[in-house]
């Protein structure tokens, strides 16, 4: 605090603080330059002392108080331009803007939203589809296994028939006699076409006008039914015996084939005898080839009926063969065990038991059983070489 000789008012620092005054003709910016402004007109203990100057004494106190007020008001100021309100408020024109940004970023929200959604639907169906292809491939590959194994199970069960055919006796016997019966049937049936033929031809030739009326119209259909019937039951034997591995030979197979080429002949000259008198080259053929055919058709299946029987007879001989081996096998192990002895009637080499004695141990017939003997001193005798 400082105190005016009555010449200049008292200014303090600062531009607030500054007073309107002179010194010395010059104007009073500040304490300093009112002090160098002064003149050195009295001591400076009579200047400063209070009471002596021009102005009013100023009360420190409300120096305080008005500055005090000033600072109030300063850090209000301060604090009031501090707040983010002053800068952030917009005004009208930006308020507009801003909502059409916002509508903007809403629009591309929504319109990424869309392509999102779109494009997730797109992935899901691609997913769909592959797994829907992968469960149909899966299903189609468990159905492929089960059909295989189906097929494998059915070719194992035919390779199993096919096996048991090719070495069972017994199959490969119903075999042959299935096949034989077969084609006996097959050549049967179409014997009778050919005399069915023969008939009608024998009936136009002694009923030339087809009178229903006259009797021959009948009874030729029965003269020709008789010739056919007979050939019929030729094959029909044959094939029977065929299958019992009993074909025909010697004077029962010519007197055989004597009936049926009679039985033909018949025929022949019934159907072809008015073209063969008449020297008609085509009637001949028109009307005699049937029965020719009926021939051939008759030695056809006579030779199947003897290749049968061989054939059934052969392995007719090896299942009588391989029953033989059974018995010979239970021989050599009664052999073995003690339970038969020895023949005494035995050459040298020979250890099967007399043929009475097998016949009664396994009731066989003396001829099996002489059979058994045999190839039991076979077997032996190859055992000890």
């Amino acid at each position: 605090m400082s105190s005016n000789n009555g010449t200049a008012p008292t200014l303090l620092n600062g531009p607030a603080d500054q007073v309107n005054g002179q010194a010395n003709g010059h104007p009073v910016r500040g304490a300093g330059d009112y002090v160098r402004g002064l003149e050195d007109t009295a001591p400076l203990d009579v200047v400063d002392r209070p009471g002596h100057g021009e102005g009013p004494d100023v009360d420190p106190r409300a120096l305080v108080r008005e500055l005090a007020e000033r600072v109030d008001a300063a850090e209000d100021v301060v604090k009031l331009t501090g707040r983010r309100a002053l800068i952030e408020s917009m005004t009208r024109e930006e308020v507009d803007a801003e909502r059409e940004v916002a509508q903007l970023r809403r629009e591309a929200d929504r319109e990424y939203a869309k392509w999102e959604i779109a494009r997730d639907l797109k992935a899901r169906k691609g997913r769909a589809r592959r797994s829907a292809l992968r469960r149909w491939l899966d299903e189609r590959a468990e159905t492929k296994d089960r059909n295989d194994a189906t097929d494998d199970r059915r070719w194992h069960v035919r390779a199993q028939r096919a096996r048991k055919k090719l070495t069972s006796l017994d199959a490969r016997i119903a075999t042959q006699i299935r096949s034989a019966t077969r084609w006996s049937n097959a050549l049967i049936s179409v014997m009778i076409v050919g005399l069915v033929y023969t008939g009608v031809v024998v009936q136009h030739n002694f009923v030339p006008d087809g009178d229903k009326t006259n009797p021959l119209y009948w009874l030729s259909l029965g003269l020709e039914a008789m010739a056919s019937l007979g050939l019929m039951a030729l094959m029909r034997h044959d094939a029977r015996a065929a299958l019992a591995g009993m074909a025909r030979t010697g004077s029962a197979a010519f007197w055989g084939w004597v009936v049926k080429g009679l039985l033909l002949l018949a025929s022949l000259a019934a159907a072809a005898g008015p073209a063969i008198k008449a020297l008609d080259g085509m009637g001949m053929i028109r009307t005699g080839w049937a029965p020719v055919l009926v021939a051939g058709v008759l030695i056809i299946h006579d030779r199947i009926a003897r290749g049968d029987s061989e054939i059934l007879a052969k392995l007719s001989g090896e299942a009588e063969r391989e029953g033989l081996r059974d018995l010979v096998v239970n021989v050599e192990f009664a052999l073995a065990q003690g339970l038969l002895a020895p023949s005494q009637d035995n050459g040298p080499g020979e250890v099967a038991p007399s043929a009475s004695k097998i016949a009664q141990l396994f009731r066989i017939n003396k001829a099996d059983a002489g059979a058994v003997r045999d190839e039991v001193n076979a077997r032996a005798a190859d055992v000890m070489a």
